[in-house]
């Protein structure tokens, strides 16, 4: 069932359906990337259990990508198996100057549910969080030039970034 993109996220008010769905490469090359009902539902759960949350603690955050449909995927050489196809993860960045996407991803790790956290090409990157129901397994990842999804602890993203970040 295709939703109001203008609409509000019914337990996540600070999220319009659009911003989830959202894509300048579909736009530009003619994709549809509309969510099927169970992409839907995977969008509202992963916009009320961490995207609202993360907003409530830092203010506004840009989703720069989440929903992707496979054809989307090809076009920016993504796995067609990637959460965002599931409508199950998201990647996000803050607006405020004075948030650091290293403050965003501590809150996510020590203080929400989450199946996949990436900390993707730290500084000037991005934060991306995977979320699905009833398979949480907290995996913190770190992509950048020397390390390829690699699996880290927090202490250690911190010590490489905390001076940067």
């Amino acid at each position: 069932m295709l939703r109001d993109l203008r609409a509000k996220i019914l337990g996540a008010p600070d999220f319009r359906y659009g911003e989830l769905i959202k894509s300048d490469t579909a736009i530009r090359l003619g994709i549809a990337n509309i969510p099927n009902e169970e992409q839907w539902v995977n969008l509202e759960t992963l916009a009320v259990k961490v995207l609202q949350p993360v907003r409530d603690v830092f203010g506004s955050i840009r989703v720069t990508s989440g929903f992707r449909c496979p054809e989307l995927c090809l076009a920016i050489r993504s796995s067609t198996s990637s959460n965002h196809t599931r409508g199950e993860a998201g990647d996000i960045e803050p607006l405020r100057r004075n948030v650091s996407l290293l403050n965003i991803l501590s809150f996510i790790y020590e203080t929400l549910e989450f199946r996949e956290l990436i900390a993707e090409y730290f500084p000037e990157g991005w934060v991306h969080v995977a979320y699905r129901k009833g398979a949480n397994d907290r995996y913190l990842k770190l992509k950048d030039a020397n390390h390829n999804y690699e699996t880290v602890s927090l202490d250690y993203i911190k010590q490489k970034y905390s001076n940067i970040c």
